[in-house]
């Protein structure tokens, strides 16, 4: 749907964000455990991120959406439609230990380890590492279209609604997105409304199919 408004660059852009957004408050795990399971001999250095299937899923999707243009479709789909929603919730999750595959999460990872491991965790250590490394996305991105912003504003709004809420490090984030921009407090708050009632719809729908 609203991909289609995008470049390819910007396509690519918008996925980046994404994939920022969606690991900018999972949880992190240390040689695989977690802080409460920290032994004498976990290894502190090996850093990773811990993300859900659902988010795993709707990063799948969006980027298909963008190698298949044709067959592209909002964000939400696949935030909204993936699995989980149709009673197929997994616990299983996704590691991301900073792959050459994946720049974002090593990104994110390499900010993260500047901080002592007993502050990694806390709301406002994720919130400066996450915005330290979309500073560095947005830093120089010139846009063709003076509405692709607000596209990408829109589908970010839709991943961070992905669980029906968003929380004070995705809130942090897409406002960052939305200063660097000059976006002004309305349009803001207008794409949100949209994304919220598309979210309650989707749901609603959802809900009616499964019944």
């Amino acid at each position: 749907m609203l991909l289609k408004l995008l470049t390819e660059p910007d396509q690519k852009h918008l996925l980046d964000l994404a994939k920022l957004l969606a690991l900018a408050d999972k949880p992190l795990l240390w040689d695989g455990k977690t802080s409460d399971e920290f032994t004498s001999s976990t290894d502190l250095s090996a850093l990773s991120i811990q993300e859900g299937e659902k988010e795993r899923e709707m990063i799948t999707e969006l980027e298909q959406s963008i190698t298949r243009p044709s067959l592209s479709s909002s964000m939400f789909g696949s935030a909204s439609t993936s699995s989980s929603m149709f009673g197929r919730s997994s616990p299983a999750a996704f590691m991301f230990g900073g792959k050459p595959s994946d720049d974002v999460a090593a990104q994110l990872i390499e900010a993260l380890k500047k901080y002592p491991v007993s502050k990694a965790e806390k709301p406002e250590t994720r919130v400066q590492a996450a915005t330290t490394v979309l500073k560095e996305l947005l830093k120089d991105k010139k846009f063709e279209l003076p509405t692709a912003p607000k596209v990408i504003l829109f589908e970010l709004l839709l991943v961070a609604l992905r669980d029906g809420t968003i929380t004070s490090v995705e809130w942090a984030l897409l406002k960052e997105f939305q200063l660097h921009h000059q976006l002004e407090d309305f349009i803001f708050d207008d794409l949100l409304e949209r994304a919220e009632t598309l979210n309650q719809e989707v749901s609603k729908t959802i809900s009616i199919i499964l019944e």
